[in-house]
């Protein structure tokens, strides 16, 4: 639709895991200690060893949900982990983007860009803006859902 803001995408329960690019966030680790919700880190392209595991968490009833750095080699990374798992984006929309770049003044270029499957809009949202966010600019926002699943983790152990 045109002139509408690109939507931005919703926090996810605790049931799910989160399969994110990067292994730089120990505050997850330090932040939730041992209630921690499920948080695997592909650490940039997953080997065969992270979509068999990511498969096997699905296969036992997990959902996945996946979250990458807002470049190039990101989107490429996240549609791979989609086609090869039945993992869907974790605030990776258009909108999720464009409220990262608000707090992110100067970011690295993008590198090439293809189309991101599930959002016909970011890539081109990226490509107008021409900068990249990377996911530790984003993980606020990531710890804000780890808290909300957290919460429901604790909720459902009593």
């Amino acid at each position: 639709m045109a002139g509408a803001s690109p939507a931005r995408s919703a926090p996810v329960p605790a049931s799910t895991q989160r399969p994110a690019g990067h292994p730089a966030h120990p505050e997850y680790l330090r932040r939730f200690g041992p209630h921690c919700p499920p948080l695997v880190c592909t650490s940039g392209w997953p080997n065969s060893a992270v979509i068999q595991l990511l498969r096997a968490l699905a296969e036992q009833g997990a959902t996945l949900r996946y979250h990458g750095d807002f470049d190039g080699e990101g989107i490429r990374i996240a549609a791979y982990v989609m086609d090869k798992t039945p993992a869907v984006p974790w605030r990776m929309a258009a909108g999720d983007y464009l409220a990262a770049l608000a707090h992110t003044p100067h970011g690295p270029p993008l590198g090439r860009i293809t189309k991101a499957p599930w959002d016909p809009v970011l890539t081109s949202s990226m490509a107008e803006r021409g900068m990249a966010v990377v996911e530790e600019t984003v993980a606020d926002s990531l710890l804000d859902d780890l808290v909300v699943a957290a919460g429901d983790l604790a909720d459902a152990a009593v």
